[in-house]
């Protein structure tokens, strides 16, 4: 397993972008006000703006021949965290690895392991270069055996070392999940930092293809991750070969954020949402055409990745004041309740049709679009 890309969270954002960029000399891209990465080997590895604050123990590999020179280079710009020996290094015998450790700006506790077993070595002197991926991520849980069930069932990853009871490990030693039991082992050696079931997303590769996960209230979620819609349609037909003949569908994702795309899109991959509702002034002012019953598309995120390959079964034609409890269920945002479905689409319509110098009114018609999820991934 390699770990591709990495975010974690934290309420230090500046601090944290200084000490990366300025105290370690790593380029450092910011994408967005709230977000920025740089690039570790294989690794992007993303800090994301919070207003809560969280602590993390994360992982840098390096070449096995040069311990003592990462040490050095690391020495000279933090300070390293001891053991309760008054240890720099540590061995663990049975990884057949030796590490040290520091505290980034956030108070993460940041590790450099060197795994002999890999056998990395460089013949020139110790840089950032020589940072070769990130290694490892802890998630803390309160339940070993589900957490690593739920990575092996998802994302086909496999225990590697340790128990269900206090202390194990998934992945393989290019990339690993540490899943502490936080009830158990309380702290992430050698700090005082207290271990927690705290966010982590990224991508993971693993036997050649790649996985979107997100760890979030000590469960975590996957989907497989695709370089374009095309290939995610052709797994999808090879998994449906009735399909083989059909062209590709069209693509879309909800609403006119991304905090909300991203939920509905889950939605529908969990089979909760299994309608849609367009205006059916807006369709017509953009001459695009009313779904019909058979329509296949692919439901993305907001970024465009795809999570669902629906087919449209039923579309009616409703005013939005005969919307119907049933209906809005069926749709399955928010509480699902009528009252919250009027809340949000009115809203929604509002921002959709103020462009176009139009306001919604209660019997505006409306395009209600029944659909089922026939694939996720």
């Amino acid at each position: 397993m390699k770990i591709k890309e990495l975010t974690l969270y934290t309420d230090k954002f500046t601090a944290q972008k200084e000490f990366f960029e300025n105290t370690l000399g790593f380029i450092v891209h910011q994408e967005e006000h709230d977000r920025f990465w740089i690039q570790i080997g294989w690794t992007k590895f993303c800090f994301q703006r919070s207003q809560e604050s969280y602590a993390y123990h994360y992982c840098f590999l390096i070449p096995g021949n040069k311990l003592q020179e990462a040490l050095k280079w690391v020495q000279s710009k933090v300070d390293i965290v001891e053991t309760a020996d008054n240890e720099n290094v540590v061995f663990f015998d049975s990884w057949n690895a030796h590490a040290f450790y520091f505290y980034d700006a956030a108070g993460n506790i940041a590790e450099c392991i060197v795994r002999h077993d890999l056998q990395l070595e460089s013949n020139s002197p110790f840089s950032i270069a020589d940072f070769l991926c990130v290694n490892e991520i802890g998630l803390g849980t309160d339940d070993i055996a589900k957490t690593n069930q739920e990575l092996e069932n998802q994302l086909g990853t496999r225990f590697w070392k340790g128990d269900n009871e206090r202390f194990a490990t998934n992945g393989s030693q290019e990339g690993l999940f540490l899943l502490p039991n936080y009830r158990i082992k309380e702290i992430w050696f050698p700090s005082d930092i207290a271990i927690k079931p705290n966010p982590v997303a990224g991508i993971v590769e693993n036997e050649g293809r790649s996985y979107n996960f997100q760890y979030r209230n000590a469960e975590v979620k996957a989907k497989r991750a695709y370089p374009s819609l095309e290939a995610y349609w052709q797994d999808f037909q090879h998994k449906y070969p009735e399909y083989k003949q059909l062209e590709i569908p069209p693509s879309y994702h909800f609403c006119d954020n991304k905090k909300d795309a991203d939920e509905c899109a889950e939605l529908v991959r969990d089979s909760v949402k299994q309608a849609t509702t367009h205006s059916l002034f807006f369709l017509e002012i953009n001459n695009e055409k009313l779904p019909f019953a058979g329509d296949l598309a692919i439901v993305t995120d907001w970024d465009g990745n795809p999570v669902a390959v629906t087919r449209t079964t039923k579309v009616e034609i409703v005013q939005f004041k005969d919307i119907t409890p049933a209906y809005a269920f069926t749709e399955g945002e928010g509480d699902k309740s009528l009252a919250y479905w009027q809340e949000v689409h009115w809203a929604y319509y509002t921002r959709e049709l103020h462009a176009y110098n139009s306001t919604p009114t209660v019997d505006m018609e409306l395009v209600c679009e029944y659909f089922e999820t026939i694939w996720r991934r």
